[in-house]
């Protein structure tokens, strides 16, 4: 059997500090890149259905009623109304009572999208003690306390 010589091989050490600077300087720009976003989000209490059937039955002046029907159309209290009349009407409500509960009754077909831009008007309105429930829309346009339920 024939002997073949090997070298010794040479021990190559890998340069450290060149290496940390070169993932401090990627560090340093995924950090600068990197965009971070805020997302603002509404505060939502949704209550028990027995206790929502109660809060939609009851005729308490310091609640507003704000009906949502099938077709996107809003009311406030019995009063059909528009999206401009309806945030100014709500800001002249609130500014008295701040505290105001506000009740919002959204027919079963309602889209969310639809729903959060009311609770969105209310909000910017200064409205914070927001409930929101189920609403059976009676046969006519016009919202009625008989057709409701939690």
């Amino acid at each position: 059997m024939i002997e073949i010589e090997r070298q010794a091989r040479k021990f190559r050490s890998i340069p450290l500090i060149s290496l940390i600077d070169v993932v401090f300087q990627l560090l340093i720009y995924f950090m600068l890149t990197t965009s971070f976003t805020r997302s603002e989000s509404l505060e939502l209490t949704l209550p028990p259905a027995t206790e929502a059937a109660e809060l939609a039955k009851r005729e308490d002046a310091q609640t507003l009623h704000i009906y949502i029907s099938n077709t996107g159309e809003t009311f406030l209290e019995q009063k059909s109304m528009g999206e401009q009349d309806m945030a100014q009407e709500l800001h002249s409500q609130l500014a008295v009572n701040p505290d105001r509960g506000i009740l919002v009754l959204s027919a079963q077909q309602v889209p969310v999208k639809v729903l959060v831009h009311v609770m969105d008007r209310i909000y910017s309105a200064g409205g914070k003690n927001i409930s929101v429930t189920d609403w059976v829309m009676p046969q006519a346009s016009q919202p009625s306390q008989e057709g409701q339920h939690g």
